[in-house]
């Protein structure tokens, strides 16, 4: 950056630009609109938005009309941002979206270069990178007037997060290969939405929800490969190699015996249809002998196997199916976490033993803020709450009191100006004496549980979650409380 000490950049720009748009459309958090839209923006962000457009070339000297742009922040584009990483998920589902295969011929509509986008950070950009002045003729009549650190107001950029530019007012910018093409019929808004209508791509919008999911972000590092199958600096083979990863990224394969796994796992998703197990048998072939001797002989399917593969007809691509079949398993593995999701599989897999463990971690983790470790036990005291009733004989005492025990002393930490009376009963949970029996920790529990004050407005307050759980623990454990109490009761027993 040649930002000086208390410079900030403007809010950044990302375009589509070779997507144009009739409406807009919000993917995300972010909202993308034409560029000829600008209202409702500040006369700084909007003159912004009008100069980057200005920039957008397809060749020689024909602008572009008109792309489809969201407003960001401001992002340091040389470092690692959240903006720039949904930014990059966005741009993931929409390469993918507009690759559609064509039904018959498998050809995909748009190729990954269409679906480029750039990256503007208004900012000062030093004259020696925007005017080099090397082994190059100027037009004399592109004038700058850098300050006294050669800078003049401009754009630093990134064109598909990789590739680092410099811009000024009057700049050009051109597309990453020499002809790319536009189509007519081509609307952003439009054509995303009824693409989200189609069943194997309905639920791809959620994979822009926060916080992602483990099987969410596989798909997107599937889709990523996917769309470098689809560029048009691939050929052939290296597309089909591409394409092999984004397969095994998304199914999630093992380094050995791939090809039987990818077999069955193609099988299993989308049924054990006819031949279906001969066309993966022969891309993961083909995949194999890209890989391992950069070139494969076939690359076309062969329906049947004769028993000399040299008398064998050939028939489609074998690239061509594999786009239509990913798109598939894309769709059916989605369907399939999404309807997962809904019946909550995952947590219905964990013990509340588990849980009492990993609510303890949380409250012990210091690199966490106070409000950020009673959200996550939040979720993890409803879930134990949940499944309280569940036969479970792995459950520890003092696991449980320990939890307890962390969140009272987290508690304190959080509202240290509590009501007194409240406060006291929270520190004798926090400051229970440790004994073998634990008797006197679960009788501060008790006394937490059964605290008398107003209910907090926010059911998730730390104190209500701290409560909750106080009220949980009691509940596996008051037997045993009681049993432990009457034992002390008991003549002659020892205190």
């Amino acid at each position: 950056m040649s930002l000086r000490p208390g410079e900030t950049p403007g809010r950044a720009i990302a375009i589509f630009p070779f997507l144009k748009t009739s409406q807009s459309i919000r993917l995300g958090s972010l909202t993308f609109q034409s560029t000829d839209d600008t209202a409702g923006l500040s006369d700084e962000d909007a003159a912004h938005v009008r100069e980057v457009a200005e920039m957008l070339f397809l060749q020689d000297d024909l602008r572009l009309k008109s792309a489809s742009y969201a407003l960001l922040p401001a992002v340091d584009l040389d470092k690692p941002d959240l903006t720039m990483q949904e930014l990059e998920r966005v741009q993931a589902i929409v390469a993918y979206c507009y690759s559609s295969p064509h039904p018959t011929f498998g050809d995909p509509f748009f190729h990954f270069e269409h679906a480029s986008l750039v990256t503007f950070s208004p900012e000062p950009v030093t004259t020696f990178l925007v005017r080099p002045d090397y082994h190059v003729e100027a037009d004399p009549g592109f004038l700058l007037t850098p300050d006294k650190w050669h800078r003049v107001p401009g754009y630093h950029g990134r064109y598909n997060f990789r590739h680092a530019f410099w811009v000024v007012k009057g700049s050009r910018l051109y597309p990453p290969v020499p002809n790319i093409g536009l189509n007519i019929s081509q609307d952003f808004a439009h054509d995303l939405v009824s693409s989200f209508s189609q069943p194997h791509h309905q639920l791809l919008p959620q994979l822009l929800a926060q916080p992602s999911t483990i099987i969410g972000e596989r798909v997107l590092t599937a889709l990523t490969w996917h769309n470098r199958a689809n560029a048009l600096g691939s050929d052939e083979a290296s597309s089909v190699l591409n394409l092999a990863v984004a397969f095994e990224a998304l199914l999630a394969l093992p380094k050995d015996a791939k090809t039987d796994r990818f077999v069955d796992a193609i099988s299993l998703l989308l049924g054990r249809v006819p031949r279906l197990n001969l066309w993966a048998e022969q891309f993961y072939a083909a995949r194999s002998d890209v890989a391992h001797e950069g070139r494969a002989e076939r690359l076309r399917f062969m329906p049947f196997k004769p028993a000399n593969p040299a008398d064998s007809p050939l028939y489609q691509e074998l690239l061509t199916y594999g786009r239509q079949i990913f798109r598939l398993c894309v769709g059916t593995l989605l369907f399939g976490a999404f309807v997962a999701d809904r019946i909550g599989l995952q947590d219905k897999l964990v013990t509340n033993q588990e849980r009492f463990q990993s609510i303890c971690k949380t409250l012990d983790d210091d690199k966490r803020t106070l409000e950020d470790r009673f959200a996550e036990i939040g979720e993890l005291v409803a879930s134990i709450g949940e499944y309280r009733f569940v036969t479970e004989n792995g459950l520890r005492i003092d696991t449980m009191v320990g939890a307890a025990q962390r969140a009272a002393k987290n508690l304190l930490l959080w509202e240290p100006s509590i009501d007194p009376v409240a406060k006291q009963v929270i520190e004798n949970v926090a400051t229970a004496p440790k004994s073998s029996d634990l008797y006197d920790a679960l009788t501060a529990v008790y006394s937490l549980k059964d605290l008398k004050i107003d209910p907090h407005p926010d059911p998730r307050s730390p104190l209500d979650v701290a409560r909750q759980l106080a009220d949980i623990v009691w509940h596996y454990t008051f037997m045993h409380y009681y049993w432990l109490k009457e034992q002390r009761e008991k003549p002659g027993e020892i205190k």
